[in-house]
């Protein structure tokens, strides 16, 4: 994923273990990679929530969408799509789950 390598995330875990190419992320870096979305115009689709205890990580199935409306500009799509993960990931901090990670559902740019 080229955000990683491009904007300084330094913290992610690889999901291959759980069959998932992708990777998952602290609060802070995912808070990160979303306004870097939002700042590159690229919506969130949604995303997952993993919990990281000692050096496992478990699927806690707990996920968040965000569906574009009919008559949604574009511009406003990626800032709600985002906004709706940064409120998701925000409030997380509240369920039981020490150390959660978030996966990012991103859409591919248009060219």
């Amino acid at each position: 994923m080229s955000i990683i390598q491009d904007n300084n995330v330094s913290e992610y875990y690889s999901l291959k273990h759980l069959g998932i190419d992708g990777y998952a992320f602290p609060d802070q870096e995912a808070l990160k990679i979303v306004q870097i979305c939002k700042l590159l115009l690229i919506p969130i689709l949604g995303g997952d929530v993993y919990s990281l205890t000692d050096s496992t990580i478990e699927d806690l199935d707990d996920s968040w969408y965000y569906d574009r409306t009919p008559n949604e500009s574009y511009y406003n799509y990626v800032q709600n799509s985002c906004n709706r993960s940064e409120s998701y990931i925000r409030a997380y901090k509240s369920h039981s789950c020490d150390r959660p990670l978030f996966s990012l559902v991103i859409e591919e740019q248009l060219k």
